[in-house]
């Protein structure tokens, strides 16, 4: 879901619905927050909305990623228990259980955990896999690469020696303590085995800044002119899912500095997309002037 305001008193919010293997939006829901007594409950609004749209049109749901919101997870576990649910990785990443290891720099620590994280489930052919994975971590950094679990045995790297040797976490100390008290937590694990090992939902993400260009957060709109632009945006993104990568006039391929928050100044290097397409506006001015508009020809020159 995504909020047209920060904080827990936005008016509306919209959930999509992507096909993440095709890279598509297959169906957008806005609530408002009246319709729901309040904005919290939006969300999970949006989701039984999307769900009920696909599966009218005929749509079978084998899996479904999303964050770790509670309602959500309840409603799936409850009402649709044939759908298998998954947690996308940079969420259970960036929760709250994370925090505060104070082993590590505070911003290094998330980095390190999707890191680890997604190796853990990309990896598994099995929830139990991946936590055994995961759990092997607390092992890993007191120097101990045989673990007590039939799933993940031993560590997979040679022989850490020499010049690969790390300064291990001594055991029973505190800082060791609170390491391994964070990465087992029951609470912690139970997400870590539901982790999405294939897709995950940063096409999403992708598509809610997207939106900020033609619904800004600054600006107020009517529910249907929120609806419209969503549906605009819905349609941009669509066409220009695959756009290839930018090349020069001598055809090299072109790329973009980024400078993310969490580098506090440092820079990352992502491929530069070619130019946008607007093929769509085409396709709803067809349809406009061929099955809306009874007579058309005033608005001719306009064309």
């Amino acid at each position: 879901m995504r909020a047209d305001t920060p904080g827990h008193c936005a008016k509306y919010g919209s959930y999509t619905m992507m096909d993440l293997k095709a890279n598509r939006v297959i169906d957008l829901q806005l609530v408002q927050s009246n319709e729901v007594g309040n904005s919290q409950h939006m969300e999970k609004e949006g989701l039984v909305r999307s769900i009920a749209a696909l599966e009218e049109a005929g749509v079978q749901i084998k899996n479904i990623v999303t964050d770790r919101h509670p309602q959500i997870q309840k409603f799936l576990r409850e009402e649709k228990p044939a759908i298998q649910h998954f947690h996308d990785v940079w969420h259970v990443a960036k929760g709250q259980e994370l925090h505060g290891v104070g082993t590590l720099e505070e911003e290094h620590c998330q980095p390190l955990a999707l890191v680890m994280l997604h190796w853990s489930c990309s990896t598994s052919k099995s929830g139990e896999e991946t936590v055994a994975k995961w759990m092997s971590v607390a092992n890993h950094v007191q120097d101990i690469h045989t673990h007590d679990d039939e799933n993940f045995p031993t560590c997979l790297h040679e022989p850490l020696i020499g010049e690969d040797a790390r300064q291990w976490l001594k055991p029973s100390t505190m800082s060791c303590e609170k390491l391994v008290m964070l990465l087992l937590g029951n609470k912690l694990l139970k997400d870590v085995e539901k982790l999405s090992p294939l897709y995950q939902t940063s096409s999403v993400e992708a598509f809610h800044s997207l939106i900020l260009r033609f619904a800004p957060k600054n600006v107020t709109f009517s529910f249907l002119g929120m609806l419209c632009r969503l549906l605009l945006t819905a349609m941009h993104y669509n066409e220009n899912a695959d756009r290839p990568q930018a090349t020069t006039s001598s055809g090299e391929l072109r790329y973009l500095l980024w400078f993310p928050k969490y580098k506090q100044g440092d820079f990352s290097v992502r491929p530069l997309k070619a130019t946008p397409t607007y093929g769509y506006i085409e396709t709803l001015q067809e349809l406009l002037f061929e099955r809306v508009v009874e007579n058309p020809e005033p608005y001719q020159e306009l064309r």
